[in-house]
């Protein structure tokens, strides 16, 4: 059976999923199995927003720098390298590949080897 959620409650995903897709400025930059992104997230973007999510012990709210892309004229290459704290030139420049960073756990980034 195949149920598709699509939610920004990133809690109830981890309650109710078994694999879970990041999409940013409507593009996938991970995926994989709940476990694998959540406590090994690859993706910048993945790990600012699992950084942001309010738990018992939070002290203070994160946000990621920054604004939403428009998109009807998204960046180009990477659509988060205006608010990734990690990019570099090549960001706006490539598309980042998509690589299986383990089994069953993609991302698309150029620095994604960095976050293992």
């Amino acid at each position: 059976m195949l149920v598709l959620l699509i939610t920004h409650n990133l809690g109830i995903v981890a309650e109710v999923c078994d694999r879970v897709a990041v999409m940013y400025a409507g593009q996938f930059v991970e995926l994989g199995s709940v476990y694998d992104v959540f406590k090994r997230p690859v993706h910048p973007y993945t790990r600012g927003l699992l950084q942001s999510t309010i738990h018992m012990d939070s002290k203070e709210l994160y946000s990621i720098d920054g604004l939403p892309p428009d998109l009807v004229d998204p960046p180009a290459a990477c659509r988060f390298h205006p608010r990734c704290p990690y990019a570099k030139e090549i960001c706006s420049t490539r598309d980042p590949n998509w690589i299986e960073y383990r089994p069953g756990h993609f991302a698309s980034c150029h620095f994604g080897k960095d976050f293992l």
